[in-house]
């Protein structure tokens, strides 16, 4: 079933000591954590002020006052603690790291996010194609599993000189390497050594793929400039919003991916132009001007000539949003 997600962020300044058996005198030192939190258009318990005020007790805080051991999943635990009804917590304690939580006594899961160098080409795209020319990217990763932040260090390590500064498809099992088919393999790789619950893969800021060893997902990101009435009184303001839409499939087993990312931006490109650089109280059909109403809207002008489309998400500010699931999928 359909359903509307509204989600927010706050960050906070804490100082922490974390003892483990390998380093028994770790010294103080401090971190900008960063929380976000979601829930549910039905519940309607909580809001941006509760994620501000929940954080607000750690900022500028030594967290070993407030907590005997100060680690990620029993920071995060305390903060679920103070937003009961949320449906979905995720915490980073580092630009590169942190944990995650799903309602309902979900496993609580530490993510990780590494990167690598590396060329490639497509082989079996039309002729023409700028995917088939060799070129190259800096690739993003998220690994994400039940399991600690050190075995997750542990396990990219032993696989980063595999991908680092390599042409991807002279390796076994990437020889058409799409962000799915990466995902895919990294997936292989890991899942003994890891209780992976999805990986992640990004080519570019705005486009990636995950996967939880059974199922893709993709998604593409575009920003659109907009303004919106304000007030009764006829004022105006205005955001840059930023719009995602994920998408979800079967992998074309020649092509090797969901949907090819830039017949994505092609096919939402008139999409778009209805938004950026307009009155958002001027756009047809949209009556809603918030972010729940303008991912409502996206879903439903979108969703019967794009039945991959599982979710859009619409953001005014960097984590202060709406979620519209088209399929009530996660």
């Amino acid at each position: 079933m359909p359903g509307l997600m509204y989600t927010a962020s706050a960050g906070f300044e804490a100082a922490r000591r974390i003892r483990t058996a390998s380093d028994m005198r770790r010294c103080l030192h401090g971190h900008s954590f960063l929380l976000n939190a979601r829930w549910a258009e039905n519940l309607g318990t909580l809001s941006p002020e509760h994620v501000r005020q929940a954080v607000a007790p750690l900022d500028y805080a030594d967290l070993n006052q407030a907590l005997a051991v100060p680690d990620d999943a029993t920071l995060l635990t305390q903060l679920a603690d103070a937003l009961p009804g949320h449906a979905g917590l995720w915490l980073r304690s580092a630009p590169d790291r942190g944990v995650l939580c799903s309602p309902h006594g979900g496993p609580l899961l530490h993510w990780l996010q590494v990167s690598f160098e590396a060329a490639h080409q497509l082989p079996n795209v039309p002729a023409g194609h700028q995917c088939g020319r060799l070129h190259g990217h800096g690739f993003g990763v998220t690994l994400c599993a039940r399991n600690t932040h050190a075995e997750l260090e542990q396990a990219w390590q032993r696989l980063h000189p595999q991908l680092h500064q390599r042409l991807l498809n002279d390796i076994p099992g990437l020889a058409n390497p799409t962000s799915e088919v990466l995902s895919h393999w990294l997936w292989q790789q890991l899942a003994n050594q890891l209780a992976l619950d999805h990986v992640i893969v990004r080519e570019t800021a705005t486009a990636g793929s995950q996967f939880n060893g059974q199922d893709y997902r993709i998604w593409k990101t575009q920003r659109f400039e907009a303004a919106t009435p304000f007030d009764a009184q006829g004022c105006y303001t205005g955001h840059s919003y930023s719009l995602r839409l994920h998408l979800a499939g079967t992998l074309d087993q020649v092509m090797g991916w969901v949907l090819d990312f830039g017949d994505v931006k092609t096919r939402f490109k008139p999409f778009y132009q209805q938004l950026d650089h307009h009155s958002l109280d001027q756009v047809a059909g949209l009556a809603d001007f918030s972010c729940a109403g303008i991912a409502r809207w996206a879903a439903e002008q979108l969703q019967a000539d794009t039945p991959e489309l599982t979710r859009v998400d619409v953001y005014q500010r960097p984590g202060e949003g709406a979620l519209y699931e088209c399929d009530g999928e996660g």
